[in-house]
């Protein structure tokens, strides 16, 4: 009895283990999740970031791709309207008529804008290609004519660049507010009432300045022209024939043999007495490939930066003067756009003139 009292009074107690957080633990678990959680807001904020200059882009190249499609269909739905007349020797409409040949009162005509042997404007701060043409796009401002689809109408496209003091309402102008230098596409649009294509008698015209002044004299105009396009580089217009398109004696002419400076004219007999002149005396190509370069705000920002109100130099003046090089120039432009670290966005298509009459074999 007595050994089993001792073994109870050596029996000890014991105490539960210690299970909380030291001071020095606790601050060190809050700076890693504060570290963490500023690393997780730094990343959230520059995918934010790149999403809004993504969303931004996109909608600005969403609007150049319209009006790179509005382009088109325009084009392809150009006229020239052809017809066969007398032809007289020496032009003398007092002799007998000697044949037929093809005429027109029309007239389309593409190259580059301020450059080449025959630029189509000749001030301005322009660069890159223009074309100016006309079609039954049905376009009038006086209220009678409405919804007559058959109208005939003088357009065109050309590059400009200049500030928005035009386009933006009067009260902006007045309160100072400061201008927005850029490159824009800009459309010539003649209502059927104002053309006076007909009366300029392009068939008499005497020099290419009075050929070319139905479309020089529609743009002094301010009404007539628009802003399609904000932020272009470059506007490129190559007219081009069937691949299988062969000359008198049968040999290929290549698809740029029509305009190898890019220069196309449908005027261009009455100052030429070449080949080609004659085979595009009042035919329109039957292909034109269009090129347009875009760049997104935030380029066309930097570019304001750096050059102010004065023309930032691209390179485009010193390409697209040689059809065989196009892919060349394209390529250096490129080149040039990512040397100068702006974002840029190529806009390229062929398009076919449904109203073209063209020969495989002249």
């Amino acid at each position: 009895m007595r050994t089993g009292g001792n073994a109870r009074s050596k029996t000890r107690a014991t105490t539960a283990p210690d299970t909380g957080f030291t001071l020095i633990e606790l601050l060190l678990s809050i700076t890693i999740l504060s570290v963490v959680m500023l690393i997780t807001m730094s990343l959230l904020n520059a995918s934010l970031g790149q999403l809004r200059i993504s969303e931004a882009r996109f909608g600005q190249f969403r609007e150049v791709q319209a009006a790179f499609d509005t382009m088109r269909l325009r084009l392809a739905g150009c006229e020239i309207n052809p017809f066969y007349d007398y032809e007289y020797k020496n032009e003398d409409m007092n002799s007998v008529p000697i044949g037929y040949k093809l005429k027109s009162d029309l007239h389309f005509v593409t190259g580059p804008v301020m450059a080449g042997e025959f630029p189509l404007l000749i001030s301005g701060n322009h660069n890159g290609h223009g074309i100016f043409f006309h079609g039954t796009f049905g376009m009038t401002n006086e209220t009678d004519w409405k919804g007559l689809g058959t109208l005939m109408n003088s357009w065109g496209y050309y590059l400009e660049f200049g500030d928005d003091t035009s386009a933006r309402a009067d009260f902006l102008n007045s309160e100072n507010v400061p201008k927005r230098y850029r490159y824009r596409l800009k459309e010539l649009q003649v209502p059927a009432e104002l053309m006076r294509t007909y009366a300029a008698k392009l068939n008499a015209g005497s020099s290419r300045e009075d050929i070319f002044a139905w479309f020089r004299d529609s743009l002094q105009a301010p009404e007539n022209v628009h802003t399609v396009a904000e932020n272009i580089a470059a506007f490129v217009v190559t007219p081009l024939v069937p691949a299988d398109s062969r000359n008198s004696n049968g040999a290929l002419i290549g698809e740029n043999g029509l305009a190898p400076t890019y220069y196309y004219d449908t005027r261009n007999y009455q100052h030429a007495r070449t080949n080609v002149a004659e085979v595009t005396r009042h035919r329109l190509p039957p292909l034109l490939r269009l090129t347009l370069v875009a760049l997104d705000e935030v380029s066309a920002t930097k570019l304001e930066e750096l050059n102010g109100q004065n023309k930032p130099d691209l390179g485009v003046d010193s390409l697209f003067a040689d059809a065989t090089r196009y892919n060349e120039d394209i390529q250096s432009l490129e080149a040039r756009l990512q040397q100068m670290k702006l974002n840029y966005r190529v806009f390229s298509t062929t398009v076919r003139l449904r109203n073209a009459r063209w020969i495989n074999t002249y």
